[in-house]
């Protein structure tokens, strides 16, 4: 084996991992935006019917088992660039002078600004997403119980 030909490859897929997060990251948003638009323009009907709430239900279930799938890719891209961080590069905890993976869910409480307030909240994206879909859900459940 060729330790030089080693550590290049292991950059390349370093590099390979950091894009692909990017990707990830953005296809996330992008769906959620055009998600939140699509159940917009089918709520917004003239005369709501039954089958638009249950249209909404069914999006949102298959979009949620997307981001569900898309949250496990990120846990192994994330797995993996550790895994590079710590055996290869020699880091052990995550510092500020660290490649940015390792700085990904160091705490299970971080610190967030709520107006003018710093809280420590188990807040994340995947908590926003699912309170998401939680949340058009019941509103689609509540339109089909009143309609």
């Amino acid at each position: 084996m060729n330790p030089v030909a080693d550590k290049e490859d292991i950059r390349i897929e370093y590099a390979a991992i950091s894009s692909r997060v990017s990707q990830l990251s953005s296809f996330r948003f992008s769906l959620a935006g055009l998600y939140v638009a699509a159940v917009g323009v089918i709520a917004s009907a003239d005369k709501p019917v039954k089958a638009n709430f249950i249209l909404i239900i069914w999006l949102t279930l298959c979009l949620w088992v997307v981001e569900l799938r898309t949250r496990s890719f990120l846990e192994n891209i994330r797995r993996r660039g550790l895994q590079i961080e710590n055996q290869y590069w020699g880091y052990k905890a995550a510092r500020e002078e660290q490649p940015y993976i390792s700085h990904w869910g160091t705490e299970k409480f971080p610190k967030s600004k709520l107006f003018f307030w710093t809280i420590r909240a188990p807040v994340s994206h995947s908590l926003g997403f699912d309170l998401l879909f939680l949340g058009v859900i019941a509103y689609a459940l509540y339109q089909l119980l009143t309609l």
